[in-house]
């Protein structure tokens, strides 16, 4: 897995932001995932220029030709979290492993860098375009995306809002999967289910999530 993001301070906070999570040598875009906010992954390098030129054609596939600011673009280390995504989209919580060749965007409620979530929310001021990235369904593409907001985030009635509105805003194939809704899913973060996935409790959550997310590709 290689790992680029946009990163950057802005008024003594930190943000990370468009996460790609590029797999085997393909960058079509295979999937997406929505969490809470970054946490402590951390850049590496600055992106090469081989690896701008592939970000710069993504964006322009992927994303409208929006702007691509490779100043403000670098590679990061992987974090546990990532390594759960990718089991995720590879199927293995639902011992149907394969191989994944593509991209899966990784998005976030907020932008705001901090592992621990109740002090990121602590730092919510005010609402800008680079802090809360409530218009991003719009790049899902109909790819298999998951919606791992989490309950501790969703307590916010900011982030609830944000979530929402991205929620809403999907389309129907993404949404076909989240048969209880909005107010009634449950969003589960990909760390609670990499602990809970081998767990009797848990296999209704595969059947009606996990698996049908698969068959959405």
């Amino acid at each position: 897995m290689n790992v680029f993001a946009e990163y950057f301070e802005e008024n003594n906070i930190t943000y990370r932001r468009n996460t790609i999570l590029q797999f085997g040598n393909s960058w079509q875009l295979i999937g997406n995932i929505v969490l809470a906010n970054p946490g402590s992954a951390t850049p590496i390098v600055n992106i090469t220029q081989e690896s701008s030129v592939k970000l710069k054609k993504f964006y322009k596939s992927y994303r409208f030709g929006g702007i691509f600011n490779v100043e403000n673009w670098f590679e990061f280390k992987v974090d546990s979290t990532m390594r759960f995504v990718e089991k995720i989209f590879n199927g293995e919580y639902v011992g149907n492993n394969k191989e994944l060749n593509g991209v899966v965007q990784l998005f976030n409620i907020f932008n705001i860098r901090n592992p621990n979530l109740e002090k990121a929310v602590g730092k919510i001021e005010i609402e800008t375009d680079f802090m809360f990235p409530s218009t991003i369904a719009k790049y899902f593409h109909d790819k298999p995306t998951y919606f791992g907001f989490s309950k501790k985030a969703l307590k916010n009635k900011t982030l609830q809002k944000i979530a929402k509105r991205i929620f809403n805003n999907s389309s129907e194939k993404i949404l076909s999967i989240y048969k209880k809704g909005f107010s009634d899913n449950a969003f589960y973060h990909p760390m609670y289910i990499n602990r809970a996935y081998n767990q009797n409790h848990f296999q209704w959550y595969k059947d009606q999530v996990l698996l049908p997310l698969l068959k959405n590709a």
